[in-house]
């Protein structure tokens, strides 16, 4: 569904992604993965049509894509607070896409995709929690019904306990409307967790990309077997915190 062919994105003398080839395959959650700074977010927005590439090209079911295909791709946002506008209301956020484009208005159906009271939309998103104002950034990129979802660490600002919700939630979504899902995180668990493939990016570069099972099984390139060992060192932690009783 989605093809990236050697994009390159520059800032001044910086480069933040650098030659990048990848496959989207439509109806599957790719998971990508890297440190901070590895460029995994530019090639989400990149892919998406915020932001312009230096050269390369991305093409959306076999034709060159130029520009923003909003009616075709959304993007959920890492922090659910600063992406929803305080000033109005959760209704007034989820129907303005359809507004724009001269759609039904689809308010209700859209708090029930996303598990939310329908009474939500007479309130503002300072009354919700962080994981529920995640929900409402969700609904908002459903609104205009897309086929592929940019996921940009949708989960990372939010409490461990409502991460798990999430990303269940953006399961059962993907499944029912049959969505092609770009996930885009460092918390290896949960990616692995949700994604048909994961591609590892470091340095602006895709340095492995393969099944999920394969790629934790069997992992090729030494930055992908550093992650992997440094998400067991954490979760030999945690294991080790809970025993001594400090967690229950």
């Amino acid at each position: 569904m989605i093809e990236v062919k050697k994009i390159t994105k520059i800032y001044k003398k910086w480069t933040a992604v650098n030659q990048v080839n990848l496959k989207i395959e439509k109806g599957e959650t790719l998971g990508l993965v890297g440190e901070s700074g590895s460029g995994k977010s530019t090639l989400g927005k990149l892919i998406l049509g915020l932001i312009e590439p230096t050269s390369g090209e991305v093409f959306f079911e076999g034709k060159k894509k130029t520009g923003l295909l909003p009616r075709r791709m959304q993007m959920i946002f890492q922090d659910p607070y600063s992406s929803l506008n305080p000033r109005m209301s959760v209704g007034s956020i989820l129907r303005e896409p359809t507004q724009i484009h001269g759609l039904p208005d689809r308010v209700d159906e859209l708090l029930d995709l996303v598990s939310l009271p329908r009474e939500a939309q007479n309130r503002y998103p300072h009354e919700f929690s962080g994981g529920q104002r995640q929900r409402i950034g969700i609904a908002r990129a459903l609104a205009l019904n897309p086929d592929v979802l940019i996921c940009d660490e949708p989960i990372s600002a939010l409490d461990v306990s409502i991460q798990a919700q999430i990303v269940g939630l953006l399961q059962h979504l993907q499944k029912s409307l049959g969505l092609t899902i770009l996930f885009i995180g460092h918390d290896l668990a949960m990616v692995r967790h949700i994604s048909n493939r994961i591609a590892v990016m470091h340095g602006g570069r895709i340095v492995e990309e393969a099944l999920t099972d394969d790629l934790f099984d069997h992992p090729s390139h030494p930055y992908t077997k550093i992650l992997l060992s440094c998400l067991l060192r954490q979760a030999s932690q945690k294991r080790i915190h809970i025993g001594d009783g400090s967690i229950i």
